[in-house]
């Protein structure tokens, strides 16, 4: 069974663009706007990564990783940021003392496919 990812990207083009080449390497991939929505989709189903933009209007990525904190914490560690501005002091959001992965845009397709199975090593 394929793993299913959740693409939260406010840029409408960099969210398709990245849907279509992991809808070809394999995966089922949704895609939403925003924090708000990336939290009812994950209210209604059940996905194995979550690929964020950290800046995002109306709720960043650091604090849509604080809500799967709380309300899927299985999911914490299948975090996965991206940004091309990194915040000045970094990005604060942790999971085992370690900070959330975060791919710095422009980035290739071998590195997000790299960064994803990362986070779903152990399940293989």
């Amino acid at each position: 069974m394929p793993y299913r990812i959740l693409i939260v990207e406010d840029e409408a083009d960099t969210g398709e663009m990245l849907a279509v080449q992991l809808g070809l390497d394999g995966y089922r991939v949704d895609t939403v706007a925003n924090g708000h929505e990336a939290l009812q989709r994950l209210a209604g189903g059940d996905y194995d990564v979550i690929l964020s933009d950290f800046w995002m209007p109306g709720m960043n990525g650091e604090a849509l990783y604080g809500h799967i904190q709380q309300g899927w914490p299985h999911l914490a560690p299948r975090v996965l940021f991206m940004t091309a501005d990194r915040p000045a002091g970094g990005i604060q959001a942790t999971y085992g003392g370690a900070p959330v992965p975060t791919l710095t845009k422009p980035f290739s397709i071998e590195q997000l496919r790299q960064a994803i199975a990362r986070v779903i090593a152990p399940d293989i």
